[in-house]
Order: structure tokens, then sequence, then C-alpha cells
């Protein structure tokens, strides 16, 4: 799950949105955690842990989310990038895929041009600038408007 977010209002932005995101899902946990305290019938007690297993999963994904955006936005590298191609991003459509070196690796992304209209970037070979970190080099994040 990658938010194609590159600017640091957006990344502040999102980590806020997955702050709350993270608290209503611990609420739903410690409140399931207390249903299953609570019940009575083995019904009500399989349904509550299949809700906070559930619970449990999502918040580990969005955590995981988080820290990958939080070290995006507090200590990013810039690295030159090249779009190879089209692909496809979860839940917006088609993406661009690039390529970007960091130590010696190479890496690959996929990324929204949202809102970069599709015709204004040059693709395959296009230049453009990658931000990524240190601790999740793989995580790029191709910038469109930064040739």
């Amino acid at each position: 799950m990658l938010l194609n977010i590159v600017t640091d209002d957006e990344l502040f932005i999102s980590q806020v949105v997955k702050t709350i995101l993270m608290i209503i899902l611990a609420g739903g946990i410690i409140f399931n955690l207390f249903r299953f305290i609570r019940a009575g019938s083995v019904k009500k007690r399989i349904i509550s842990a299949t809700v906070t297993s559930i619970l449990i999963i999502l918040i580990f994904l969005v955590i995981k989310e988080y820290r990958i955006e939080a070290a995006l936005l507090k200590n990013p590298v810039f690295v030159q990038g090249t779009t190879v191609g089209y692909c496809s991003v979860f839940a917006k459509g088609q993406g661009i895929a690039f390529e970007y070196e960091l130590d010696g690796v190479k890496y690959h992304g996929c990324n929204s041009f949202y809102p970069v209209p599709k015709d204004s970037i040059m693709v395959p070979g296009g230049k453009y600038r990658v931000r990524c970190s240190e601790k999740f080099k793989g995580e790029g994040r191709m910038i469109f408007t930064k040739q």
C-alpha cells in the first residue's frame, strides 16, 4: 500500500491522517478486547477475537506506512531516477514505473502521477528526482514536477 506523496506538506498531512487512523484502530482493538472478556457465549467471543485480529493486522500495516513516510519526511535523500514505463497503483489506477540507484543498488518503484498531467511526463527515459530515505531505500517516491 504505497501512498505516492512527495512534498513535505503532503507527507505531514498523511502522517496526521495515519495518526488519527491508528487512534481509531487502537480504540477498536480495546473495545473488542473488552467485548471478548465480557462475552458470555462462544460465538460472541469468536466474533470479538476475529475483529480484534483484523484490527491488529490493520494497525501494523498503518504503522509500517507511517514509519516509511516519517523517514521520507525527516531524513530525505534525493537521487535521480528514470521512468521506465507504466504500472498499476493500488486504488489509484495507472501510474508510472521508475528506477533509481542508491548506494550502488538499483531500486524500482511505481508512483501515481497525480496532480501532474500524464502527457507532461516523459515515459520512458524521463529523468526526475526521487525522494527516498536511508532507512527504507526501496520505498522511494518520484517527484514528477522536478527534473
